[in-house]
């Protein structure tokens, strides 16, 4: 199946890339300034055609053994993963690694670099295993969305980046945070500016989203051109729209890192 390119805006509800598996039953209204989110049932969006059946869990891992789509092992990781062992890690069949570059507070607005960015890059490229990135955002604006994909660019600058940097907005629910009154709308067009930002220095832009973000966030048809990055924990992805990336657990266990990681599986062949 050839896969078209689309991206969504993101409103998540936990930090470090780890979001529930909503089902999306109801869905949002119209504001009025008119913005309406995608909703199900949009013929204008392209639709997700994997099979359900031929995704299988074989070694703790999640393939596709469809002959429509690619499929590639992959994690997302920052600090708190801690000091990890990436020889082991590709050993175990990881082939790809999406790396946390950096984030945006949720109180103060700063800017600030994943303490373990430099270690992790390094360290998964010098074992073989292909990378993107993704930044944790908390822009308020257009404004602030480009300078976090400035950010960005500036840090990956000398790596060889060949998946997607992707843009990750998320919802802060366990404190006060200065995006709580920032509408979808306005999200929306902030993962236009930071992907516009990200493809125009010839990078692949993506967003993560969540299945009840997809439907009731954002407008998947007015960010036709972006790639997405699905999550969702279930046995098989649920979601009406196509998608290129899927994180089907929060709580993997892979050699080589201590404790619980992010599992993807990448359904489009972007590595060299």
């Amino acid at each position: 199946m050839k896969i078209r390119r689309i991206i969504g805006a993101v409103l998540a509800a936990a930090m470090l890339l780890v979001l529930p598996a909503c089902d999306g039953s109801e869905h949002a209204e119209p504001t009025p300034t008119g913005y309406q989110a995608t909703g199900e049932n949009n013929p204008n969006v392209p639709k997700n055609e994997y099979r359900e059946d031929a995704f299988v869990s074989v070694g703790g891992f999640k393939i596709y053994t469809a002959a429509d789509a690619a499929s590639h092992i992959g994690i997302d990781v920052s600090t708190h993963q801690g000091e990890i062992d990436w020889q082991q890690v590709r050993a175990a069949g990881v082939e790809f690694v999406m790396i946390r570059a950096g984030y945006r507070g949720y109180t103060g607005g700063g800017i600030y670099q994943d303490a373990n960015f430099t270690a992790n890059i390094e360290g998964a490229l010098a074992a073989g295993l292909d990378v993107g990135v993704y930044f944790f955002s908390q822009a308020v604006s257009t404004e602030e969305a480009v300078e976090e994909a400035k950010a960005t660019l500036e840090w990956i600058a000398d790596y060889e980046i060949t998946y997607p940097v992707v843009f990750d907005w998320e919802e802060i629910t366990y404190d006060e945070a200065r995006t709580d009154s920032v509408d979808p709308e306005t999200v929306t067009q902030c993962v236009k500016a930071f992907c516009d930002t990200v493809q125009e220095a010839g990078y692949i832009p993506m967003v993560y989203f969540n299945k009840n973000q997809g439907y009731d966030i954002m407008n998947l048809e007015e960010l036709a051109g972006y790639e997405f990055w699905l999550a969702g924990y279930s046995e098989s992805p649920s979601f009406e729209y196509a998608f290129e990336m899927w994180q089907y657990s929060a709580t993997g266990t892979v050699p080589g890192i201590q404790g619980n990681v992010d599992l993807n599986i990448c359904l489009v062949d972007y590595g060299t």
